[in-house]
């Protein structure tokens, strides 16, 4: 799977949601079917998202590479650090699966 091309898809047809605040409450409301986290991103923050994410069974990607990637990966000219999949569209990005 062509992991950025699943991203896109879900950015461009389903309901996403960029920012580690906005997706950190999205997983604390069970909201989350998928969290994706730039290789980048904060250790603190990492470590939220696990522990709720754990506790509502919500699967963690980490992506491979920094914010920078992952924003151009959503279609965005600014760094995305942390996105939360609601609804993946058309895309089979709920695939991914990752560390529960």
């Amino acid at each position: 799977m062509d992991i950025n091309k699943a991203i896109r898809q879900a950015v461009d047809t389903g309901k996403v949601i960029l920012g580690r605040n906005k997706s950190l409450k999205a997983v604390k409301l069970g909201q989350a079917k998928l969290v994706i986290v730039a290789s980048n991103c904060q250790p603190e923050v990492l470590e939220n998202i696990k522990r709720y994410g754990g506790l509502g069974n919500i699967p963690i990607h980490i992506f491979e590479k920094d914010s920078t990637e992952l924003g151009v990966a959503c279609g965005k000219l600014f760094l995305v650090s942390v996105l939360a999949v609601l609804e993946p569209g058309h895309s089979n990005i709920l695939s991914l699966g990752g560390t529960r």
